[in-house]
């Protein structure tokens, strides 16, 4: 259909608040055009392919547009992400590739049409042609790695050959995915899920009850991707050596242990390590355990947020979280937010820290002078004596000449200053 676009995008992030919130905006966003989303979760956050009319745009304004609603609860989240992808439509041989590093509010497209190796017309010509009723030619279909990077094209295989244990093998093999169309009995076939589970642990969810919850299987799908545990039976969510193989691949499966488990140090300890901010789901015994939580923060700063409050009043603690993010400073104790060598280390991660710490910091042209090294902008928290200090504003003004705005009215008029921009 040449008004179809096949989109893929991949969104970096390790808040898992964030991260459903977005799956149920994306399933219910402009990405379903021609057939449902899929959605996988994955290490680094979570991978969804998709169609649009004609392109993908919609999809791409639809974030975007979300990024600028400061009434939406994880703005900042989604902006601090990082997201990557592509969109192609064969009919009208159009291609982009699109971008977003973590801080930026928009979405960058590039036009990589002329790069694309298209198919020739009688090729496509062929492609209409594949009898999805015929084994031999489904077969051929499949053993194709670039036809299967769609999986969702596997629905259109008759229902005889979806109850075909050799075609869904083959099909499995190279994309698990496809075990979610496959017929009931297929869908109980050990080896085929088995096959299906090894090259995507998501296919698990595709699986039958008594599947998930066979140990072989369930332990191949966690090894593959640690948030299969969330198909498990309940029984395998309790089990320790699957429990531990899941958070050693991801730590966020810790969110689909057990109970007991969850409360278990030797789990949560190799969670965290894994992903600090799965100290959320720890009791409050290991949030206040030094050792689990210095672990946590030096996996991701932050982590300080599910610490204790003694915790987060020490400084060991806190130095270790700010410097993998500064931002995280606004956790730490009152005490610790007025200490000089904490708010350095934070500024070196987050220069815009600035913004919250102590008056008499923002007066110390130290800390000024190492956050405007790292973001000229700073110079706008400032105290009202450094931005009328010369050797202050002439550092922020020869990164951008826009920060005299922030400058005592003397030296927006001083000449020296006006000749750096």
């Amino acid at each position: 259909m040449a008004n179809i676009s096949s989109g893929y995008v991949t969104i970096k992030s390790t808040d898992k608040e964030f991260l459903k919130d977005l799956k149920n905006k994306i399933n219910g966003g402009p990405f379903s055009y021609g057939g449902p989303v899929d959605i996988m979760d994955m290490d680094h956050g979570l991978d969804a392919g998709f169609t649009g009319r004609w392109s993908c745009e919609d999809a791409w304004v639809f974030l975007e547009d979300l990024m600028a609603n400061t009434d939406y609860a994880f703005q900042q989240a989604l902006v601090d992400s990082e997201i990557s992808g592509s969109e192609s439509e064969e009919g009208a041989r159009e291609a982009k590739e699109i971008s977003k590093q973590s801080g930026e509010s928009s979405i960058t497209r590039r036009d990589v049409s002329d790069e694309r190796e298209w198919e020739d017309e009688e090729d496509e010509e062929d492609e209409e042609k594949i009898n999805w009723t015929d084994k031999e030619a489904v077969m051929a279909a499949v053993a194709n790695s670039e036809f299967l990077g769609n999986y969702t094209t596997f629905n259109e295989v008759s229902d005889e050959l979806k109850a075909d244990r050799e075609v869904v093998m083959a099909a499995a093999k190279s994309n698990g995915f496809v075990l979610k169309y496959a017929s009931d009995e297929v869908q109980a076939d050990k080896e085929v899920v088995m096959a299906a589970v090894k090259s995507n642990g998501g296919a698990l969810r595709a699986a039958s009850d008594e599947l998930r919850a066979d140990k072989e299987v369930v332990m191949a799908a966690v090894k593959s991707n640690g948030s299969a545990l969330g198909a498990a039976s309940d029984e395998l969510k309790a089990d320790k050596e699957v429990v531990m193989a899941a958070v050693k691949s991801n730590g966020g499966a810790l969110e689909y242990a057990s109970g007991e488990l969850k409360a278990d140090r030797e789990m949560v300890m190799a969670a965290v390590k894994s992903d600090g901010e799965i100290l959320e789901y720890a009791p409050d015994e290991l949030k206040a355990d030094k050792e689990v939580v210095m672990a946590a923060v030096k996996s991701n700063g932050s982590a300080l947020e599910y610490a204790s409050d003694e915790l987060k009043a020490d400084k060991e603690v806190v130095m270790a979280a700010v410097k993998s993010n500064g931002e995280i400073l606004e956790y730490a104790s009152g005490e610790l937010k007025a200490d000089k060598e904490v708010v350095m280390a934070a500024i070196t991660t987050w220069p815009l820290i600035m913004s919250e710490i102590s008056d008499q910091l923002r007066a110390d042209k130290e800390v000024v002078m190492a956050a405007i090294e790292q973001n000229c902008w700073t110079l706008e928290y400032a105290s009202d004596e450094l931005r009328a200090d010369k050797e202050v504003v002439m550092a922020a003004v020869k990164s951008d000449g826009d920060t005299l705005q922030f400058a005592s009215d003397e030296l927006q008029k001083d000449p020296d200053i006006l000749a750096l921009i």
